[in-house]
């Protein structure tokens, strides 16, 4: 506008050349005008600048804008992409039965029954076949049902895992197949108040399904290797038979590293032959799959030796006398102890994996004594008490009998001469 202005005045410049006060204060104005439009232009020019900077800012700032929404669609994408394998590392390929239920891993493989056909989906890596159920999968509740793996070394079953058998490959390598469980509900809890029918039907199936594994590349599986007692023992059960019968006194048994008990039933007016009254068992005791070795009294199954397997081969864990011996409770090892007249102390013990040692649970103490500090007790660690009411005594107690676990299957010294 002031520019329009200014070319009106020249104009009248041009008119009024000839007036000469009236032309002099145009001339005046002109001048006047002309600095103030300079001036205009100049800020114009420098709005015009910073209005460019502004722009070229704001444009940069989109442009980063835009270059962190894609860097963050790109990392985003690549989390995800990332996530699903660790989820494929860590389910392995899905992986389909043949025509006769076939699933290989292309190192071994197990065969599905025909009736369970359409309610499980199979997960394979290098050294796992694992089973799914169908329904409880895809309703994202996990569905794991169970799993066969290797493991290489003794001592990597135990807890979740259970050894089942042994796969020695064409190079003569020994493999322990173990086969897994689901440490938590994989079935959804919200619609089932049990367990699915089809759930059920897997995880009823799942030992004879195991039953079913082959070796692919060569080499061969034996179901139940290296877990069967009569294997693992057998040889020590007949060396122990012959030193209980050739024994002479209580000293031989334990310089042997046996119960004192054996020779001891042998005397006195109630005296019993020791190779009919006494047996061997074998049970699974710790729930990893093989068998662990029990000597005692056939009758009242109190169980005075006991002996494991440590890679392998047999190691004793403990032995017991009259005023001290041993149960085996469903999973655990009950211990009884008679410390003196009043006083007796009950143990429940766990047998590690592959090793001769005893976990400790809890003991109970039951102090009759005038100078008892607790007449009930309850102790987690060697020597320290902690008070129980009687209630609350009796029902630990219980706890320590299992009632419905199975009684030792004794088989008496003198049948394994």
């Amino acid at each position: 506008m002031k520019n329009k202005i200014l070319l009106l005045v020249i104009g009248c410049v041009f008119a009024m050349s000839g007036c000469g006060s009236a032309a002099t204060q145009t001339e005046s104005a002109v001048e006047n005008i002309s600095e103030d439009a300079s001036a205009t232009t100049d800020t114009a020019s420098s709005e015009g600048e910073e209005s460019t900077e502004e722009a070229a800012s704001a444009e940069d700032a989109a442009s980063e804008d835009e270059s962190s929404e894609d860097a963050l669609e790109e990392e985003t994408t690549g989390t995800d992409a990332e996530s699903e394998n660790v989820d494929e590392d860590w389910m392995g390929k899905e992986t389909a039965p043949d025509a006769d239920g076939k699933i290989s891993n292309g190192f071994m493989s197990i065969t599905m029954p025909k009736e369970l056909e359409g309610t499980y989906l199979a997960y394979t890596n290098d050294n796992e076949i694992n089973i799914y159920e169908k329904e409880g999968h895809d309703d994202g509740y996990g569905g794991f049902v169970f799993g066969i793996c290797l493991a290489d070394n003794y001592g990597e079953y135990g807890g979740m895992r259970t050894k089942i058998g042994e796969l020695t490959d064409a190079d003569g390598k020994l493999h322990h197949v173990l086969l897994s469980f689901a440490s938590e509900v994989q079935w959804d809890y919200t619609k089932y108040e049990e367990v699915p029918e089809a759930y059920k039907k897997l995880e009823d199936s799942c030992r004879d399904i195991a039953s079913t594994l082959e070796a692919e590349q060569g080499g061969t599986y034996v179901d139940g290797g290296g877990t069967k007692g009569e294997d693992l023992y057998g040889d020590l059960a007949k060396e122990i038979a012959a030193t209980v019968e050739s024994a002479k006194d209580a000293n031989e048994l334990e310089a042997a590293d046996l119960s004192p008990v054996y020779y001891a039933i042998s005397q006195g007016d109630e005296a019993k032959d020791p190779m009919e009254a006494i047996g061997v068992a074998y049970a699974d005791c710790n729930s990893d799959g093989v068998d662990e070795m029990f000597i005692g009294d056939i009758e009242n199954q109190q169980v005075y030796d006991i002996f494991g397997s440590e890679n392998g081969k047999p190691v004793h864990v403990v032995s017991g006398h009259f005023r001290d011996y041993y149960k085996v409770n469903g999973p655990f090892i009950s211990e009884y102890v008679s410390e003196s007249a009043g006083v007796n102390v009950a143990t429940s013990w766990n047998l590690e994996p592959n090793s001769s040692e005893l976990f400790l649970q809890y003991s109970l103490k039951l102090d009759e004594t005038d100078e008892a500090e607790y007449k009930w007790a309850v102790s987690y660690s060697d020597g320290k008490w902690e008070e129980l009411s009687e209630e609350e005594y009796n029902d630990r107690f219980s706890n320590l009998e299992y009632p419905d676990a199975p009684a030792l299957e004794f088989k008496p010294l003198n049948s394994l001469k």
